[in-house]
């Protein structure tokens, strides 16, 4: 395994990015814990502005984004590599996607699997269709497809790209501020570079808090439901201690060690999930899902990247599309630096293929066989579960498992899934919390990581004052600067290749 080339490799430093995000950070938990209806309302307020404003934008820029990676891997600029000609790969390829994928798609991940199309199924996008039909159902898994398909994964690589470039080929910190550079020049050496790479912070705590919240709060309902535990703040405020001591060991042991075989370990066990239900489900319906599902998707490609399928139906649009594409581009500032972190010895087409490619065919797999078969159940009258599935995606994940030959076995299965899911996802944001608020260190002290799992709180404050609204609006407001940041770093990653071209690289 070799040791990146490039970037800062001392411990790192602290500055006026990591003190501005302490304060901001402990102010916010601070306030949330002592005014929580003040805070509540504060952000639903928020929230509908910013939906007003941003909301629109959104799909069009996550689009955008998408055509931009793909024309950069199919353009000649995709051969070069980030390190330069004679740069290796760190990770082996299997440990590099099995990390990238772990950190991408969090706790969330099974539940949404399974209750997403069923959720469809009752309330059909944009009300176009009758619920309980044929339609309805085609319809859950043509927008589960484009919720956690290429758009989503377009994003991380994006921001991958340019940092990874930036630190590997250009001898810069992994920053976003650095990315930025050639954009701002020097205004990031400044307190404009601070500013943004504190707002990348706070993005990363937000979107951290709303993935880490919403699938606590999944983890809760299903514990209540299977074992009689109390759905109650106090039962996910152990939850969220308990896996974050786990996620915080992993972070303490290093990339090689702890959340590298984490990530290997997590994507052997959801592999065997993933198996075990396509042979002991409805084998039939899950190929037909599969079939139809990547053929309903291509054809309403267009109108559903641009939000514009059955326009007319704007508070469905609210919740799912501005929501989904603002969690995202929260959750964008981490994974995509933690993708730039892993990625030293790749080519820009290795690294689209890699981050977009991949794990979106993970999806579409994913998503047939546990959304195919939750829908064959629910069509069937084996389970009716599909009017709650939104309240409560575990319950309807247990219900259909229930449906399942050998459910102790899939319930065995279940837990360890779970818990690493949460894991990896957690114990890779302290790494990059540490990384970017040590002017781009890629050894962050332990000490800050062990501090960075501090996060977590403010997953717990926003399950206190107001559950998953408060995380919803969370993500949707940490999403709109960055949202301009993300269209900032493909211009600077332009303006890079550009002065680069002809060569691998031009480190100073």
């Amino acid at each position: 395994m070799n040791a990146p080339a490039s970037g800062p490799d001392a411990r790192g430093r602290l500055g006026l990015v990591f003190y501005a995000s302490l304060v901001i950070s402990v102010a916010f938990v601070a306030f949330g814990l002592i005014f929580p209806g003040v805070l509540t309302d504060s952000l639903a307020s928020v929230q509908r502005v910013v939906v007003g404003t941003f909301g629109p934008i959104y799909p069009v820029t996550v689009s955008l984004l998408l055509v931009f990676v793909v024309v950069l891997a199919m353009a000649p600029v995709g051969r070069k590599r980030l390190g330069g000609q004679d740069a290796q790969p760190e990770f082996g390829a299997i440990s590099w996607v099995a990390m990238l994928t772990s950190a991408g798609v969090g706790l969330s991940f099974l539940f949404w699997g399974v209750a997403e199309p069923l959720i469809h199924l009752a309330d059909p996008p944009h009300d176009a269709t009758a619920a309980g039909s044929e339609q309805a159902a085609r319809a859950g898994i043509r927008y589960s497809l484009l919720f956690w398909g290429p758009h989503a994964w377009g994003i991380y690589a994006v921001v991958a790209i340019a940092i990874g470039y930036a630190s590997y080929n250009r001898g810069s910190g992994m920053l976003v501020s650095a990315a930025l550079r050639p954009l701002l020049g020097r205004l990031v050496d400044g307190w404009v570079g601070s500013f943004v790479d504190t707002l990348a912070v706070l993005a990363m705590l937000f979107g951290i808090a709303t993935s880490l919240g919403l699938g606590t709060g999944e983890l809760n309902a299903g514990l209540a439901e299977r074992f009689g535990i109390a759905d109650s703040y106090g039962v996910k405020i152990v939850i969220i201690v308990g896996l974050m001591t786990f996620a915080t060991i992993s972070a303490m042991t290093g990339l090689g060690r702890g959340i590298r075989i984490l990530s290997l370990v997590n994507a052997a066990l959801c592999g065997v999930l993933l198996v075990y239900v396509f042979v002991a489900g409805p084998t039939g319906s899950i190929l037909s899902t599969l079939g139809t599902g990547i053929a309903d998707y291509a054809d309403a490609f267009v109108p559903m990247s641009l939000a514009t399928e059955n326009a007319a139906g704007g508070a469905w649009t609210e919740e799912w599309v501005y929501f989904f594409w603002a969690w995202w581009i929260a959750w964008s500032p981490f994974v995509g630096t933690f993708i730039a972190r892993i990625s030293h010895g790749r080519t820009i087409r290795g690294v689209v293929t890699g981050v977009v490619l991949v794990p979106s065919l993970v999806s579409v797999v994913w998503f047939s066989v546990f959304g195919g078969t939750s829908l064959a159940r629910e069509l069937s009258g084996a389970v009716s579960v599909s009017g709650t599935a939104g309240e409560a995606k575990s319950i309807a994940t247990l219900a259909v498992f229930d449906t399942l030959p050998l459910t102790g076995l899939a319930l065995v299965l279940l837990v360890p899934v779970l818990a690493l899911l949460f894991i990896t996802s957690a114990d890779s944001a302290s790494f990059m919390l540490g990384s970017t608020t040590t002017g781009g260190s890629m050894r962050p002290p332990r000490r800050m990581r062990l501090m960075w799992s501090f996060a977590a709180a403010f997953a717990a404050v926003l399950l206190l004052t107001g559950g998953r609204d408060s995380l919803h609006g969370a993500a949707v407001i940490a999403a709109a600067p960055f949202t301009l940041i993300l269209l900032g770093l493909g211009v600077s990653l332009v303006i890079m290749l550009w002065r680069d071209r002809g060569g691998q690289s031009s480190r100073r």
